[in-house]
């Protein structure tokens, strides 16, 4: 499997499909994910109950609805015509396979883990361990994620303060039950609630383009 500070990879060289799903635990299929093909960057809906904040929240700018099957067979399709697909972890990876299990294996090929874990492991010992011992004690799970390699100042990426504590599950969590007590109505939701809405997508954005920028870092610094 390609790793991104591998002298294998040349990001410029070859198209990449950058990818970033959000759900919560119990979800079969994700709620909503963005993509980033060049500079292109979207994010689709997926869950059926999430529609109604889909196309009332940017008229396809912010997001639009897609089911999550069809935005597969469209990577799927930019595999077989030769890009990478990437993920931070392999989670996408096996959304992906579970979604189009005749063609796991060619996904795994095409599949660019972009966890800088281990590199930061391995070049950067000091900032990741200072990054470790900052994460809170009681932290349901004590791991060194994306968003705290971007918050390293030689990293060079900006993610806004609204961003940094932000909870995508729970979001997901009160838009469907702010929707559903609505009867599906958008505009009958909260505003507070339709600020967290927008504030999820922006942070799905954020991972993506951050991931990107990430991997970008490491890359130049392995050639």
């Amino acid at each position: 499997m390609l790793k991104p500070w591998s002298i294998r990879l040349d990001l410029q060289a070859q198209p990449i499909i950058w990818l970033d799903v959000e759900r919560r635990k119990a979800d079969l299929e994700p709620a909503l994910s963005t993509v980033k093909r060049g500079e292109q960057v979207i994010t689709y809906v997926h869950d059926p109950q999430l529609k109604p904040a889909a196309v009332s929240s940017g008229g396809g700018e912010l997001a639009q609805f897609l089911p999550w099957d069809d935005l597969v067979a469209r990577i799927l399709k930019d595999v077989q015509a030769g890009a990478l697909i990437a993920g931070y972890s392999l989670a996408e990876l096996k959304l992906l396979q579970e979604a189009r299990p005749t063609d796991a294996e060619q996904l795994e090929q095409r599949y660019l883990n972009a966890n800088a874990g281990p590199w930061f492991r391995k070049h950067r010992p000091k900032i990741y361990a200072e990054l470790e011992a900052a994460l809170p004690p009681k932290a349901f799970m004590k791991r060194v994620g994306l968003s705290h390699f971007l918050s390293v100042p030689e990293v060079g990426y900006h993610v806004p303060n609204r961003l940094a504590d932000f909870s995508p599950a729970e979001t997901l969590k009160r838009v469907r039950a702010g929707l559903a007590k609505s009867g599906g109505s958008y505009g009958g939701i909260s505003q507070d609630l339709r600020l967290s809405w927008k504030n999820l997508i922006k942070y799905n954005q954020h991972d993506v383009k951050g991931m990107e920028h990430l991997t970008g870092y490491i890359h130049g610094l392995s050639r």
